[in-house]
């Protein structure tokens, strides 16, 4: 977004920085830059209940929309962290705003930009309601509003892209035409996190946005699609849990990482763990600058058409006897695996999907050249 961040760990707009007493949190745990909860012209009164988790796979769904907050009570909110010197942080503040219209989102970004943020991030892909939505896979209408708030503003601007975009490539494009200065994504996905079969209630009252651990393939394979089609900086946000998570959005094309949902869940303690795990991991690898490892998993990316069978089949590493598991065997379509005093694969059956591998308890499972 080009406003020099000290580390590019990114806490992502939500209720954690929220209000004075919710960014000063934010501000002091380390982070490189702090985005605000989305900031509209007319607030939204919170629901209650309004979250809902998934304690096995730690997907959370909630059916915020934006802060509840009115606009004024924002700008005072900002103009006393402003005065307080961000409690004498170096982390960089980024207001994220939302609205309707291209002219109300820039007429919020130009209200919030005098409280003295560092940038703007205009959310354009919120999954709650039909708007937004529609506005972040329509190409004419991203470039609308991201134009609308770049001509007012003169701090750098981004954008929020959905991973429902169908057409990522024309979007990311009219992103880079209305003169965006960033990135981010992905925002959370339309959900219904589950259903009580014995109530046939919902976990909530209406869809929400699903984020936390679920969504990482996903937001994932956004990042790198986005790589692919621009070289504006680009934050990569959704299922962060821990530094290892950070270190796949970066070789996916990200140059920092947005953290959101695991300080809901751990609180703000999560920020200084990753970031720790991060220098630790970059210092034994011998790296001093993220950028070495941007974009490292780009090249082992290709179309379906360009990857050709390569003719591989799995083998054994060492003796298996482990008649309590057969993990392997019971995921075995090709009937390739038995069992017999210890596990056998029939090299002749075998095609290698790869399956077993990652189902093997003990890593004991390779794919091998027949």
């Amino acid at each position: 977004m080009g406003i020099g961040i000290i580390n590019p760990l990114v806490i992502a707009p939500g209720p954690w920085s929220r209000g004075k007493e919710g960014l000063k949190k934010a501000l002091t745990c380390g982070a490189g830059a702090v985005i605000t909860e989305s900031i509209v012209s007319e607030a939204y009164s919170d629901l209650s209940p309004r979250y809902a988790y998934n304690r096995v796979n730690r997907g959370v769904q909630n059916i915020r929309l934006y802060s509840a907050i009115e606009l004024e009570t924002w700008i005072k909110a900002l103009l006393e962290v402003d005065k307080e010197n961000r409690y004498s942080s170096d982390t960089r503040l980024i207001a994220s705003v939302m609205g309707i219209s291209p002219s109300e989102v820039a007429y919020v970004a130009r209200k919030v930009e005098k409280t003295g943020v560092d940038g703007i991030e205009v959310g354009i892909a919120c999954p709650m309601g039909e708007g937004p939505e529609i506005i972040a896979g329509d190409p004419v209408k991203v470039y609308d509003y991201i134009k609308a708030v770049v001509d007012t503003v003169s701090v750098p601007v981004s954008v929020k892209l959905s991973a429902a975009t169908g057409n990522l490539p024309m979007v990311v494009k009219a992103c880079n035409k209305a003169g965006a200065s960033g990135i981010s994504g992905i925002d959370t996905i339309r959900c219904i996190l589950g259903i009580d079969v014995e109530s046939n209630r919902p976990s909530l009252a209406t869809y929400g946005g699903y984020s936390g651990a679920p969504i990482r393939p996903i937001g994932l394979s956004t990042i790198a699609g986005i790589a692919q089609s621009t070289n504006l900086p680009i934050t990569g946000i959704g299922g962060i849990e821990n530094y290892v998570n950070a270190l796949e959005y970066i070789m996916a094309g990200a140059s920092a990482v947005g953290i959101g949902s695991e300080i809901l869940l751990r609180g703000y303690n999560v920020v200084g763990e990753v970031l720790d795990g991060l220098d630790k991991w970059l210092a034994e690898h011998g790296i001093t600058d993220v950028n070495q490892i941007r974009g490292k998993a780009l090249s082992y990316l290709k179309s379906f058409e360009e990857i050709k069978p390569d003719g591989r089949t799995a083998r054994v590493i060492h003796t298996c006897r482990r008649a309590d598991c057969l993990e392997c065997m019971d995921g075995c379509l090709d009937e390739a695996i038995s069992f017999d005093g210890s596990i056998v694969i029939n090299n002749l059956k075998c095609t290698g999907c790869g399956l077993c591998v990652d189902k093997c308890l003990d890593s004991n499972i390779e794919l091998m050249w027949k």
